[in-house]
């Protein structure tokens, strides 16, 4: 019998398909859909709960704002946090890659400060009419320096730069201040870059009282945040745009008036059954599990920890609008505290690690190394709560205590 040759299609149907095969395999083992169930459905293993035995809310009086990508100005009533107050300090710079300048023959016509925009706060769908003020530094604001939320820098007495209302409401995206002409006598000179940043001092820029309440966060890292001096030198017009924000020095300060409110600004806040977070130098949360983990370890001394995930239940007299992620450090003996492993994790950038679940009412946070570490260790020196971006965002929060009805506690998964 004469065999006949099989036909085209089924063949590379049947190739293509044994292609395909390997693929289907090897996504199972990737980080592919690793975010689209929850955590705790991923691991097999015991459960246990364990409780903290102390929990406080601690005041962050030692927050460095100098040199960040994003700032935060204005003022803000609260009756739970009391009042806020943040101003920024910044050097005017030249140019990048511009080691001189000489405007002395030049006319300056005019010079326009302007901000871009990051965030609103409280609302962020409102209409605000921000009083700005900006004046000359007294001194220079210095490059090689570190600036707490708790340092400032005496302005110049004279002529304020800008003295006047800005409307700002959620459309808007860059504000412009035209400025007094009086600026132009720091501006026209001749110098290196060093000596121009000595000569001007730097500019301290704040929304006063006179207006509205609210804060302004401000992108320092976008182009558009910068001098602009429209000058002109015979019939030659030209423009030149001075460096502010992320490419120069500068910081903010932050004032607390706690006069009146819940928290009454003392150093250290029981929260035993309420603790308070507050961005801006407010309010951390100190946490420790020390005494459970002393007696899981003594009755578990193989164990494996699987998955360990800090919950940290809303209270329900706190803020609607929420911080968007809570991020924890462990404390060092005789050191500075560091990030905890589980946030080097790639991993651990998605799902719900650090941000808030609508379905439970909670902050979740996966700490699996870090109690694998404790348990190693066999004690807990305490893990610091902080909010994520607390130098530029103004949002607050309110955590039910360990003794609460919903208590803060971490759940973990294990085998042994």
């Amino acid at each position: 019998m004469k065999k006949r040759p099989l036909p085209l299609l089924p063949t590379l149907s049947a190739l293509l398909l044994l292609c395909l095969l390997p693929v289907g395999c090897t996504d199972e083992e990737s980080a592919l859909g690793i975010n689209l169930v929850d955590d705790n459905t991923l691991y097999n293993g015991q459960t246990a709960t364990l409780t903290a035995d102390r929990a406080l809310s601690v005041r962050d009086d030692s927050l460095v704002t100098s040199n960040y990508e994003y700032g935060i100005i204005g003022n803000y009533s609260d009756p739970i946090f009391g009042h806020v107050s943040s101003t920024l300090y910044t050097q005017i710079a030249l140019a990048e890659n511009t080691s001189s300048i000489n405007l002395t023959n030049n006319t300056i016509d005019s010079v326009v400060l302007t901000l871009v925009k990051s965030s609103l706060y409280p609302d962020t769908t409102a209409t605000y009419r921000f009083h700005f003020e900006v004046m000359q530094l007294a001194e220079p604001l210095l490059s090689d320096t570190n600036y707490y939320s708790t340092d400032s820098i005496a302005v110049a007495p004279g002529t304020k730069y800008f003295d006047s209302v800005i409307t700002v409401g959620p459309t808007d995206t860059v504000l412009r201040l035209k400025l007094d002409n009086s600026i132009q006598s720091i501006l026209s000179q001749a110098g290196s870059a060093e000596e121009f940043i000595n000569a001007t001092k730097g500019l301290r820029i704040r929304i006063t009282d006179a207006g509205d309440e609210g804060l302004l966060g401000i992108n320092f890292q976008a182009n558009k945040t910068c001098l602009t001096v429209y000058h002109h030198y015979d019939t030659l017009q030209a423009v030149y745009t001075f460096l502010m924000g992320t490419s120069t020095a500068h910081f903010t300060h932050i004032e607390h008036d706690f006069t009146g409110c819940v928290t009454g600004g003392a150093d250290t806040l029981d929260g035993s059954s309420t603790l308070y977070m507050q961005p801006l130098g407010g309010y951390n949360i100190l946490v420790s599990f020390d005494s459970a983990i002393r007696s899981f370890a003594a009755d578990h001394p193989t164990a494996t920890i699987h998955h360990a995930e800090l919950l940290m239940p809303v209270a329900a007299s706190a803020p609607a609008f929420k911080p968007e992620r809570i991020l924890a450090l462990k404390k060092i003996v005789n050191g500075n505290d560091a990030y905890v492993n589980d946030l080097l994790d790639p991993y651990t950038l998605g799902g719900f690690d650090g941000k808030y679940d609508e379905q439970r009412g909670c902050y979740r946070l996966r700490l699996t190394q870090h109690v694998q570490g404790m348990l190693r260790d066999g004690y807990d020196p305490g893990t610091l709560m902080v909010l994520y971006a607390r130098r530029s965002n103004a949002q607050t929060t309110i955590i039910n205590g360990p003794a609460a009805t919903d208590p803060l506690r971490i759940e973990i998964t294990y085998s042994e």
